[in-house]
């Protein structure tokens, strides 16, 4: 396993290399046996289908014991600690998505789990299942709290299997449309518990 920085920043990176091609079939299989169904946004009104932001499709899996045995990998590559917060393990709701040429999630920021007042997410975790694809890259625009402009600076992670990525729930992102081929990705959150301070 290889952590790799994408910018200056010291909280969006990437590891190689993090679930070997065995792990990425294993689930790629158990989702496709579990079913595909549409996937919503969430919005302060609850779930809304919105084919024009979102239009991949999700399953949902709940298990507390693949969220600590991915936590025990991962660890080793999380900071100790991100302000008045400390990182404590993962949500144990798999979001696992499944995209086919035309499909995307369009620009949006992701929305913190709050499992208690003093523990909440606030990183975002993506295992890319597959490779092989054209598009469909995770793009991030570093400059912009809304909106996109032609000259803002895009960062693109694109899909390799295994390959895991880290980013804080507020940066502006989308999952690009897929050109060709079909992109599958496994999805959780980095849950992190309050120490105390001001925020």
């Amino acid at each position: 396993m290889r952590k790799e920085f994408l910018t200056e920043r010291d909280d969006l990176f990437v590891i190689h290399d993090f679930f070997s091609p065995d792990e990425c079939d294993y689930y790629i299989t158990m989702t496709e046996s579990a079913g595909y169904g549409d996937a919503p946004i969430t919005t302060t009104g609850g779930p809304v289908m919105r084919k024009d932001i979102r239009n991949n499709d999700r399953v949902m899996i709940d298990d507390a014991g693949i969220a600590r045995s991915v936590w025990e990998r991962l660890r080793p590559f999380v900071p100790d600690r991100v302000q008045f917060w400390q990182p404590v393990g993962l949500n144990e709701r798999w979001r696992f998505y499944r995209y086919d040429p035309g499909q995307q999630f369009d620009w949006h920021f992701d929305g913190a789990y709050e499992r208690s007042p003093a523990e909440r997410s606030a990183f975002t975790l993506m295992i890319y299942l597959n490779g092989g694809v054209s598009g469909g890259a995770t793009e991030f625009n570093l400059r912009s709290h809304g909106g996109t402009r032609g000259d803002d600076p895009i960062v693109r992670v694109q899909p390799e299997a295994g390959k895991v990525l880290v980013f804080p729930h507020r940066l502006y992102h989308r999952g690009a449309p897929v050109a060709d081929g079909r992109k599958y990705v496994m999805r959780s959150d980095i849950m992190c518990r309050w120490l105390g301070g001001d925020e």
